[in-house]
């Protein structure tokens, strides 16, 4: 039961003291300890992330100090610009995490909205550089302007994990990203999934079969999160011919 702010009422003071009330107040110690849980654990996911935007702002301002100077090599600008790129998407998903932890929705502000397309350009640009010689195409098609009620580091993060989920299990072909009205394809030309397997990788700490590396299995579960949070819908599903398609629905739900 709750109370009047929301908190765990206590059970015990509605029973006699007896085998019954006695079972009430280990169920009110239980629920007051698994409250205080929850709390801590988001208090330190809030804490951490919020920890880390300061490292992280000193990378991306050093960096740019860094490109500022006019007798950098070529090699040394474009490793300078990996390290740019990889700070942006570190903080990026900083910035959804905290969001996140706290369970409430970042805001825009007043009359702003997120060009989609141009994420898409800033993520394929991102990935490219990191393919190094996998044969491996990336191509984005945009059939529409799409424009959300969201800040730019959400999608990102929404959109960067099934890109990257993508890439991760393509070894060679393409992988591409289409634009819709109202949502974004990842379609590629892996090895493919069954349905039942599309069903559970949005589930937290899943990995799919032939899944190597040291992944922990939570880019698809944050994505999941981000959905239910702001509305949208996430799903995997097997691709005719072979490979697998991710969709990230913008529109309201029916």
């Amino acid at each position: 039961q709750l109370g009047s702010r929301g908190e765990t009422e206590a059970l015990a003071g509605h029973f006699a003291d007896d085998e019954v009330g006695q079972v009430a107040s280990a169920l009110d110690d239980y629920a007051l300890r698994l409250t205080q849980l929850v709390a801590r654990d988001r208090e330190f996911n809030s804490d951490v992330s919020h920890e880390l935007r300061t490292p992280l702002a000193v990378i991306l301002s050093t960096v740019e100090l860094l490109l500022a100077m006019p007798d950098l090599s070529d090699r040394a600008r474009d490793r300078l610009r990996r390290i740019e790129r990889a700070a942006k998407q570190s903080t990026e998903l900083t910035t959804a995490l905290l969001h996140l932890s706290r369970g409430e929705r970042q805001a825009p502000s007043e009359g702003e909205t997120t060009e989609v397309g141009k994420v898409l350009d800033q993520l394929l640009e991102t990935h490219r550089s990191q393919l190094g010689r996998k044969p491996l195409t990336l191509e984005l098609i945009k059939e529409a302007e799409v424009q959300v009620d969201a800040p730019q580091s959400v999608i990102a993060v929404a959109v960067g994990n099934l890109l990257g989920n993508a890439i991760k299990y393509t070894s060679e072909g393409v992988v591409r990203v289409r634009l819709e009205a109202d949502r974004v394809l990842v379609e590629d030309t892996g090895p493919g999934i069954s349905q039942h397997e599309a069903d559970r990788l949005f589930e937290r700490n899943y990995r799919g079969v032939g899944a190597t590396g040291s992944g922990a299995g939570l880019g698809l579960a944050i994505v999941s999160r981000l959905c239910d949070l702001y509305g949208w819908r996430a799903s995997m599903e097997p691709r005719e011919g072979g490979g697998a398609r991710a969709m990230l629905d913008f529109s309201p739900p029916p």
